[in-house]
């Protein structure tokens, strides 16, 4: 990888913190913090940390080392073992409750509406009565309350029994779908930890 790419470090007694990160052809990485953890870093330094990186592939995962913390929100990393592919490209879905604002040909002005369901492909909305398959709409899905809106193009392409809407994405930038493919990767992780405590 040459150029940065959108991911998730792992740090332990710190949380998933998202990145972006820049894997060389040797065994070093460099790590910018997108937001800033709740507390500092210098003491991560040589601690093991787990990085899962949104490729053209799917997301990869690598195992690495803090070499050094530069500024509080740049990690040099030296990368430990083989690169794994855990999740392919084919979009994994998600249960969901996100916030999504709606605007279509008939209704401009748009409307708010809930997504049940989400996939770096789509996504199965309620509240979108009036509407039908076929139907194009542009969606406005907030992933987290302090990060912008993710922007789609999409079209409605069926019905689920409960009445809700799938819509399938069809203009999406691909930062913009990273972002989703992280939010669910980030969903899945969350779900595996509940059932391991459970």
């Amino acid at each position: 990888m040459t150029r940065a790419q959108h991911a998730w470090i792992a740090v332990p007694e710190v949380g998933s913190i998202p990145a972006l990160v820049e894997l060389d052809a040797t065994s070093h990485a460099t790590a910018v913090l997108l937001v800033h953890p709740l507390r500092a870093l210098d003491d991560v330094v040589g601690t093991q940390v787990g990085i899962d990186v949104t490729t053209t592939r799917g997301v990869v995962h690598v195992d690495a080392r803090v070499a050094a913390v530069r500024d509080g929100e740049v990690l040099d990393l030296e990368v430990a073992g083989d690169r794994e592919l855990i999740q392919r490209r084919e979009y994994v879905r998600v249960d969901a409750v996100l916030d999504v604002a709606v605007a279509s040909a008939g209704e401009p002005d748009g409307r708010t509406a809930i997504a049940v369901n989400i996939s770096g492909s789509g996504a199965v909305v309620s509240q979108l009565e009036g509407l039908a398959p076929g139907d194009p709409v542009d969606l406005w899905l907030r992933l987290a309350a302090a990060e912008p809106p993710v922007m789609v193009s999409g079209r409605i392409v069926r019905e689920t029994d409960q009445h809700l809407l799938a819509v399938h994405f069809e203009q999406l930038a691909t930062a913009d779908r990273e972002r989703i493919v992280h939010y669910v990767f980030a969903r899945q992780r969350l779900e595996l930890q509940r059932m391991k405590r459970a």
